[in-house]
């Protein structure tokens, strides 16, 4: 099939076969996709994309039946794929392959190649129940730990929607007496912003940037926090030039360590210029900084400069099991650590997960989750400042889909 063919094929059929990745990307040992459409799809034209094991076309398949078979035509470069294959419904197939990238990415690239429109999982869930329960459903699939699962399962349970729904019964009553109020009491929706930043945190991990002069420590103290090696560890300054992260879990939250460039005054190549640069423009947009001192060396102006730049970072003294020469230029407020022995490791963990989450929402509290309902959130906030009620109300509806 050449190009023209495919896109006429495609702009033809975008609507009666739709195609999305249910599961999440990264490591899995199953991928699941979803085909909305006729199942004859898959084996007109010929060839069949998928054979039975037991030699029978998929759309002459009971329902719910488990069916073994072979998806592909193969050749040299791409040999048929294992899969399992279930008619859902009359006009939804479910086809799980093998986990990763590969297996799916092929599945989908063939089903496309058959005019079949491939939409994001989100789209496809909201054409079967509503954009809310769709964006709650694709939240919960990319939960990074138990403890934001449960607050993210707790909104798709109702809560959010049942709080999206008082909040438009409020304006409903406001948008009547529209021109007869000057004003609309509505904790409600101050509440749910109050929560925004913690609600998008749930599927995004807090950040924290780690700096400080070269060789202080900073990639030994990350590895040190997360268990595993994952930045650079090397004695010449001027090493780690890229942002390197590593993700984590402290007491439940999700966390992202961006190990950075060395600070300092350089008169070195570009590339470690514009790392350090680079470093400086991920401190500015942290959730929490970290920065780090040697305290087993001399202090110096440098070590001053950095401190006063970075007022309300996190000061972590690294190397405290060595004696220690800062005298009275130590920072009251640092945290001693050894990244090499462990110490106040625990101390420091305990301390960044409390500064990042200042407040534990209790159960049953109604979280924004995504960064639509947070928008459409603010937007209704500003209307009712206004007294728009009858605009506050669309937005609303939006807000619901």
């Amino acid at each position: 099939m050449d190009q023209r063919d495919t896109e006429a094929r495609r702009g033809g059929d975008a609507e009666k076969h739709v195609a999305a990745l249910l599961t999440p990307r990264g490591r899995g040992a199953v991928s699941t996709i979803r085909l909305c459409g006729d199942a004859a799809l898959l084996h007109e034209p010929s060839p069949s994309l998928f054979a039975a094991t037991n030699g029978k076309p998929l759309a002459t398949q009971p329902l719910d039946r488990v069916i073994f078979g072979r998806w592909g035509v193969p050749d040299e470069s791409h040999p048929a794929e294992d899969v399992v294959v279930c008619r859902v419904t009359s006009d939804i197939v479910e086809i799980h392959c093998h986990g990763g990238d590969m297996a799916s990415a092929r599945i989908l690239t063939d089903l496309e190649c058959r005019g079949c429109a491939i939409v994001p999982a989100i789209d496809l869930v909201a054409r079967q129940t509503s954009r809310l329960d769709a964006e709650c459903l694709d939240a919960l699939s990319r939960a990074a730990t138990l403890r934001t699962a449960a607050i993210l399962l707790d909104q798709q349970s109702g809560t959010l929607l049942a709080a999206f729904e008082k909040l438009r019964s409020k304006l409903v009553q406001a948008a009547t007496l529209d021109s007869r109020l000057s004003t609309l009491d509505c904790p409600e929706l101050h509440e749910l912003l109050r929560w925004a930043n913690f609600g998008l945190h749930l599927t995004q991990p807090w950040r924290v940037v780690v700096a400080g002069r070269p060789n202080v420590g900073k990639s030994s103290l990350i590895n040190a926090l997360v268990g595993y090696e994952r930045s650079i560890v090397f004695d010449q300054p001027g090493t780690t030039r890229d942002v390197v992260t590593a993700d984590t879990a402290l007491d439940g939250w999700p966390i992202q360590f961006a190990d950075t460039a060395g600070l300092r005054d350089t008169d070195a190549d570009d590339l470690e210029s514009a790392g350090i640069e680079l470093a400086r423009r991920q401190l500015d947009e942290a959730d929490l900084q970290l920065l780090v001192i040697d305290i087993s060396q001399p202090p110096t102006a440098a070590d001053e400069k950095l401190l006063a730049d970075f007022p309300r970072a996190v000061v972590v003294a690294n190397k405290c099991d060595l004696p220690t020469v800062w005298d009275d230029w130590f920072p009251a407020f640092a945290t001693r650590v050894s990244a090499l022995c462990g110490t106040g490791l625990d101390q420091l963990r305990t301390l960044i997960s409390g500064l990042l989450v200042l407040e534990r929402p209790p159960g049953g509290l109604p979280i924004p989750i995504t960064a639509r309902q947070v928008g459409l959130l603010r937007q209704i906030a500003s209307a009712v400042e206004q007294c728009r009620f009858s605009d506050a109300l669309k937005l609303c509806d939006e807000l619901l889909a």
